[in-house]
């Protein structure tokens, strides 16, 4: 599985959300969203197409991007990383950790005992 930086992120949600899109309107949206400068967007483009997280297709002489991850797939493999780096791979003590600190709301308890039941 390919591994997202941090900034691939933005271009990825962008792609996901409303994709396939020009390099112009990739510029465009993460020079507003963001604060990119163009060079900025396409050097991440250029590393993200070698990488082989998106790709493009020329269209009339203008590249279209399109995302090779499924959304899904980015955010489980995002969420084993994070256990692993922070947790040593174990949710429970994740969970844990946050209820002890009463950092989950009463409603997001409810809700993680709703997965949990899903998940049987």
């Amino acid at each position: 599985m390919i591994k997202l930086a941090d900034a691939e992120w933005n271009i990825m949600n962008l792609l996901w959300d409303k994709g396939p899109l020009t390099t112009m309107e990739i510029i465009r949206e993460m020079e507003d969203s963001i604060g990119w400068s163009k060079s900025t967007t396409m050097t991440l483009l250029r590393r993200m197409n070698s990488k082989g997280s998106i790709k493009f297709q020329i269209d009339n002489k203008t590249k279209k991007y399109y995302p090779c991850i499924a959304k899904g797939e980015a955010e489980v493999e995002e969420a084993k990383s994070f256990l692993n780096k922070h947790y040593n791979g174990k949710i429970g003590t994740m969970v844990s950790n946050l209820i002890s600190q009463e950092a989950l709301s009463k409603e997001e308890i409810d809700e993680l005992y709703s997965i949990l039941r899903k998940g049987k």
